[in-house]
């Protein structure tokens, strides 16, 4: 298994490739003609993987300036016109930053099947196929891709996230840093960030198991006064108990520094998190703690990141946590109820299927007249939240004044609310009443999907949340009415 990636996110392409020079090729009866020069058959095939290539840099250059329809459009086409290896390759890196996830998988990997299928085609279906939680074929496709590429900034990056071990990711990243100095500010501050924790931890075990019931039920309670949440209770080192809030956008374990402090913490090192409020990144400490409990659920040497700045002004919940520490349990929110069950996971269950990419949980979903985007399943959101790219693709939809909106890191820079906008995620759609807009870009920059928003608790409070972490399914359904 590879280690985890701990980077703020799969980013786009590192690099500042040239534009496509124009189309100079008239196709006659398997010759080519440049001018009135005859050009054999081999020539014009080397000829062809050149535009090929050209065009695809353009494509990825528009891709890196997050113009990602122009390049999706642009990669289409030239796979229609000049079909290659290196087309293909630009076909799935487009696909993959819409966020059409299987349909990139789809596109690369009759590409990767060929021994000498391009570097970055092999890293791309990487990402696909660690989105898709297979991680043993992903780990293969970086090796092979760090094999025919081992300078390439784009790509050792990228396969950082499956190394087999810490050394093997610090390596990665430090070519990384070496190669692309003038790269993305927010992705070489996470690269340092990931070098200083694997470097604090060494080949260390993190998230021990010590006690894992078959199946546990424990109280899931709303947070009173926020219109959506739910919390659940976790006990530390020498009994000390904190309230986290269960929140599937969340990438793992984050507390307010004071609530750990007395509680088996032990401190390794400083990163940036980037989240979606004040400046949208945030100083914290990355650390362990040594005794980690859920009822009957219990680990040693849990991960943890923790900051000064407090999650809740009221103090009603000490951090968030999201569902990775359930891996390999079908979860159930009943929020109707108020309990957490845990149970085996992985036995064909019904829904819809959810993408891991960069620790965020996404799923397909639509909106007002039909659009389709991938939305982060997010119930650590009292209110769903729409990206201002999203809403331009939304017949009707109507921005008005500004919102405040307050998560981890603080206030939404430049929220609004929009009107004549219905959310709709399986069989449940959003009730009237405005959702929330804003800039989402460096969300999905980071992530390298474009992210189309957040599904949060005005379209799931109430409801049944069944979450299968080892099928990759989703399923939501309203609670039984009473007679």
């Amino acid at each position: 298994m590879p280690v985890p990636n701990l980077c703020p996110g799969f980013g786009k392409g590192q690099s500042i490739y040239n534009r496509a020079v124009p189309s100079l090729f008239i196709l006659m009866n398997r010759r080519t003609f440049l001018g009135t020069i005859p050009v054999t058959a081999a020539v014009t095939v080397a000829l062809l993987f050149a535009a090929a290539t050209a065009s695809a840099d353009h494509v990825r250059e528009l891709i890196e300036k997050d113009q990602w329809a122009e390049a999706l459009a642009e990669a289409r086409g030239l796979v229609g016109e000049t079909p290659s290896p290196a087309a293909s390759a630009a076909l799935g890196e487009a696909l993959y930053r819409a966020g059409l996830i299987d349909d990139a998988g789809a596109a690369l990997a009759p590409v990767a099947a060929s021994d000498d299928a391009p570097a970055r085609a092999l890293a791309q279906l990487g990402l696909v196929r660690v989105a898709q939680g297979k991680d043993g074929e992903a780990v293969a496709l970086m090796e092979r891709a760090v094999a025919a590429a081992p300078r390439d900034p784009w790509i050792v990056y990228r396969a950082s996230g499956a190394a087999r071990t810490r050394a093997g990711a610090i390596e990665l990243l430090e070519t990384y840093l070496e190669t692309a100095p003038g790269d993305d500010l927010d992705r070489l501050e996470g690269a340092r960030g990931t070098i200083r924790l694997y470097t604090a931890l060494g080949e260390r075990k993190v998230w021990v198991p010590v006690a894992g019931p078959e199946r546990l039920e424990v109280p899931l309670t709303p947070l009173a006064g926020t219109g959506g949440g739910y919390f659940i209770e976790a006990t530390l080192a020498r009994k000390k108990k904190i309230r986290l809030l269960l929140d599937t956008g969340s990438t793992g374990l984050f507390v307010v520094e004071r609530a750990v402090k007395k509680g088996g913490f032990t401190p390794l090192s400083l990163e940036t998190v980037f989240a979606g409020g004040g400046a949208g990144r945030t100083q914290s400490s990355r650390g362990l703690l040594s005794r980690f409990a859920i009822g009957g659920l219990v680990f040693s040497d849990a991960l943890v990141t923790t900051t000064k700045d407090e999650f809740d002004p009221q103090g009603r919940i000490h951090g968030v946590l999201g569902l990775n520490v359930f891996s390999g349990y079908r979860v159930t929110l009943d929020l109707a109820k108020g309990r957490l069950i845990l149970e085996p996971g992985g036995t064909d269950p019904a829904g819809a299927p959810y993408w891991d990419i960069a620790g965020q949980m996404l799923v397909s979903a639509s909106a007002t007249a039909g659009s389709v985007g991938l939305f982060l399943f997010d119930t650590g959101a009292t209110r769903s939240m729409i990206a201002r790219s999203f809403v331009d693709r939304v017949p009707g939809a109507q921005v008005e004044g500004a919102a405040g909106v307050r998560t981890y890191g603080g206030n939404v820079a430049g929220a609004s609310a929009v009107r004549g906008v219905k959310l709709r995620f399986l069989d449940i759609e959003g009730k009237d009443g405005p959702v929330y807009t804003s800039d989402l870009t460096q969300r999905s920059r980071l992530g390298g999907v474009e992210v189309s928003g957040f599904l949060g608790m005005d379209l799931l409070e109430g409801m049944t949340i069944v979450v299968d972490t080892k099928a990759r399914k989703i399923d939501v359904a309203a609670a039984p009415k009473k007679d």
